[in-house]
């Protein structure tokens, strides 16, 4: 049964400006360490793209759970070659509310990213 279901876009220059007043703390401040680690890893061309998207995903995702941004650590949601899952405190309060697989997806076209969650019992 379909618990939650969100979705988010973000533009990816909202992200390029972050990164570079901020640099890497931008990322590290919202993602789970491995996380921030992977995309800096990856293409710096691409960065504020996926970063973009990665914020989506935590947007979709608070939607989904019908509570926003509030509530829960962003940096207990990850994302990984096409995975969703929650760590800690986050997998605990979604084991209340019965909730027991996430889905999400991600997707970048023309400047922007988009992301849809979907949170199952």
């Amino acid at each position: 049964m379909i618990k939650g279901l969100g979705t988010d876009i973000c533009p990816a220059a909202r992200w390029a400006r972050l990164i570079e007043r901020y640099g890497e703390k931008a990322l590290l401040r919202m993602l789970h360490p491995d996380e921030a680690q992977h995309l800096l890893a990856g293409s710096p061309q691409r960065l504020a793209e996926r970063a973009a998207g990665r914020w989506a995903l935590r947007e979709a995702f608070g939607k989904a759970l019908g509570q926003g941004l509030d509530g829960w650590s962003w940096r207990e949601l990850r994302f990984h070659n096409g995975v969703l899952r929650a760590e800690g405190g986050l997998e605990g309060l979604l084991m209340e509310r019965g909730i027991r697989r996430l889905h999400g997806s991600l997707s970048h076209d023309g400047g922007l990213a988009m992301a849809v969650v979907i949170l199952e019992a």
